[in-house]
């Protein structure tokens, strides 16, 4: 018995409390509602509070499936007496009064979103004039440590206002739909609106600044190669090296659609023929080779497939910036063979409404070149890193050839690797640029999704030309990825395919890893592992079971996890 006292005092007196009441006057017994000690009243008559535990919730499941949310609530019966003018039920998270539709004659009803995880007490206040008394009740919240994520809109004031001190774009969250809150990762799991434990919330709008903003933070580390470059399109400079990089007089790094590399004639850049281009492809056919002219020009290396990173937002902000026709452009980079060149995709959208997908090169004489075809930027079906009989599909491995076929490694070391790459062209359609503090989607520690899933995002990246899928739909979910990478604190887990898109939290991060390798595809019903594996943290009853033959100094590691 000496050792259960111990408990009781180590978890605040929950049970000998249970039926006390307290009254004060003072802030410190206020903030201290374990004091038992009663004072006398001023200016008031005796009262008194009591509050008991009716109803203890069950424990919450690792799927929601049209469960009953009054089985997953707490429920407190509470008495008063004397003249009591006011009266409510707290804990850390909310404070409820009679006027709540959670509070019914004598007994208050606690949502599961009201709840911290695991053991905790809940305070029934009463107060007349100056005085107080206090009671407390326990009640314990049951969450597994394995379950699956409710994708849910939230607003993302840090990133709004960014936006809005930084965009060079008017109304720019008004032209992605301002606040979005239907999309298949948010539409396509729903979980009650009173749980709280498995909610993500994401400002899918405000997210596409993480990408935007390649470009401002680009321009301002090499303004030269990548903000002045924009600027001089379409404009006189008055320098006389940019303006032999527009005339061709010079034989240059790339030719201009007007030219002849057999005749060693560069042609020019006709920005008449640029600014009305009509599709994504016509309008890279005359600022690629500028941005190739540009480099070998103006800078003393040339372009170098190690800038790929530079040469995306370059691209993307020259044709949105330059064009009539309401071309949209989304461009990043890509490592090929594990980083050892880099390259880049780009997706179009075209005045008539067409889509397009675009392999972006970032040397003027890419090996995939055969003949007339320089291969700078060819749709992705065209491109020599995908086409078996080209020099180019045997010297460097390209992500999107991931689950193709017999074009991928499919065990070992070399799937795992070649996983993780894939993952990065999906991650970094959001943000290339990663702060140093953080990982890449594909070397996080933290996230992991399931081969089936990786394996249906690379196709229909690498059949984008002939589907039906939308852009708008990979992108969001590149978003929701590069979210759960930051938050480096919870293990997630990506599985379904895009068209169902679903999402996961693990408690043991070592999961992880077996899912990165995981060549076989055991974890992709991911949702069957969850059914199998809830992994519910200790009850109280648990707790007092394991003190028989346990010692106190062992309790620490028995206390249940907070909120």
């Amino acid at each position: 018995m000496k050792r259960r006292h111990l408990l009781l005092g180590t978890t605040g007196f929950l049970a000998a409390l249970a039926g006390c009441n307290t009254s004060t006057e003072n802030n410190e017994d206020i903030a201290n509602p374990n004091n038992t000690t009663e004072t006398t009243p001023t200016n008031s008559a005796d009262i008194s509070i009591n509050i008991s535990t009716s109803s203890q919730p069950d424990k919450l499941p690792p799927i929601w499936r049209n469960h009953n949310i009054a089985d997953f609530q707490a429920q407190f019966q509470v008495e008063t007496s004397g003249n009591v003018e006011s009266v409510n039920v707290s804990n850390e998270k909310v404070q409820i009064g009679p006027d709540s539709s959670q509070w019914n004659d004598n007994t208050v009803t606690v949502q599961p979103g009201q709840m911290k995880q695991g053991e905790q007490e809940f305070t029934a206040t009463a107060s007349s004039g100056s005085a107080e008394a206090q009671d407390t009740a326990p009640a314990v919240k049951s969450t597994p440590g394995n379950y699956k994520v409710d994708v849910v809109p939230q607003r993302n004031e840090e990133l709004r206002n960014q936006i809005s001190q930084n965009s060079l774009e008017d109304n720019y969250l008004e032209k992605r739909g301002g606040f979005i809150t239907s999309d298949p990762v948010i539409d396509n799991y729903n979980s009650h609106e009173q749980l709280g434990f498995n909610k993500f919330g994401i400002d899918l709008a405000a997210y596409e600044w993480r990408h935007d903003n390649d470009y401002v933070g680009a321009a301002e580390v090499q303004p030269r190669n990548v903000r002045n470059f924009v600027d001089s399109i379409g404009t006189d400079t008055g320098d006389p090296d940019i303006q032999a990089i527009k005339s061709g007089d010079e034989v240059p790094a790339a030719i201009y659609p007007n030219g002849s590399m057999a005749e060693r004639r560069g042609g020019n850049f006709d920005f008449e023929q640029f600014s009305n281009a009509e599709t994504v492809g016509e309008a890279l056919d005359w600022v690629h080779p500028y941005l190739f002219n540009w480099h070998a020009k103006m800078t003393s290396d040339g372009p170098i497939s190690s800038e790929d990173s530079i040469y995306a937002p370059s691209l993307e902000q020259a044709i949105e910036e330059n064009t009539n026709k309401g071309l949209e452009v989304h461009a990043w980079d890509v490592g090929l063979s594990g980083g050892l060149h880099g390259n880049g995709l780009i997706y179009g959208k075209n005045a008539d409404g067409s889509e397009e997908l675009r392999v972006m090169e970032t040397v003027s004489a890419p090996v995939t070149a055969t003949g007339p075809d320089n291969q700078l930027h060819p749709l992705i079906e065209d491109s020599g890193y995908l086409n078996p009989e080209n020099d180019g599909f045997g010297e460097y491995w390209h992500p999107l050839r991931f689950g193709w076929e017999d074009h991928y490694a499919q065990s070992g070391n070399a799937f795992t690797s070649q996983k993780r790459s894939a993952v990065n062209v999906v991650g970094e359609i959001s943000n290339s640029f990663q702060p140093d503090s953080l990982p890449s989607p594909g070397s996080s520690e933290t996230v992991a999704p399931t081969t089936e899933y990786v394996v249906d995002f690379i196709e229909k990246l690498r059949n984008f030309n002939q589907n039906d899928t939308e852009f708008e739909t990979l992108y969001n979910q590149s978003k929701v990825l590069e979210k759960m990478t930051r938050e480096q604190d919870t293990n997630h887990v990506i599985y379904g395919t895009t068209e169902n898109p679903q999402y996961a939290v693990v408690d043991n991060g070592s999961l992880l890893e077996d899912i990165w390798e995981d060549s076989g595809g055991e974890y992709d019903d991911f949702n069957q592992f969850l059914r199998d594996n809830p992994e519910y943290s200790m009850s109280v009853d648990d707790v007092d079971a394991s003190l028989e033959g346990e010692e106190m100094g062992d309790f620490s590691q028995q206390v249940l996890a907070g909120a």
